[in-house]
């Protein structure tokens, strides 16, 4: 067996130096841990995934996005989707490198009959109706040219 000193410098957490670009992750679970060391020891919340062996500490944003898409008790989380994305953000008066996270769009599966169902466990209260273009009332009059102009 070889002892790397390598697999002792590394940390059980994602940071914003781990991640150069947006990635998927599927939560295993969701524990809470003491964070932080001496004066700035704190319980927080981190979420665990199917495919990365680190945890990802959520802060208050990134806890609330969550919440607001899977709900208050992390049992339900399990399963669920998220894409953590590397950003800048203000901390302690600084911008520094930073995690965010955010829920992918429903995925969209043909019905067979023309409708599409969507089943990706976001509540239907956080859905957003898809914007419709109102009938461009000049196209109109320009294919009819004896149409009365409606202005």
């Amino acid at each position: 067996m070889v002892l790397l000193a390598s697999n002792y410098d590394q940390s059980r957490f994602l940071k914003a130096q781990d991640l150069t670009t947006e990635k998927k992750f599927r939560i295993k679970n969701v524990t809470e841990e003491e964070i932080g060391i001496g004066k700035d020891k704190e319980r927080k919340l981190v979420v665990w995934f199917t495919n990365d062996a680190r945890g990802l500490v959520l802060n208050r944003v990134n806890n609330r996005t969550i919440r607001g898409a899977f709900g208050d008790d992390t049992a339900n989380w399990p399963s669920k989707i998220i894409i953590a994305f590397p950003t800048m953000a203000e901390f302690r008066g600084e911008m520094k490198p930073a995690l965010r996270v955010r829920i992918p769009p429903p995925k969209q599966a043909a019905a067979g009959n023309g409708q599409t169902e969507i089943d990706d466990g976001i509540p239907e209260s956080l859905r957003r109706a898809p914007k419709t273009a109102p009938p461009d009332a000049l196209a109109e009059v320009l294919d009819d040219p004896d149409a009365e102009i409606p202005f």
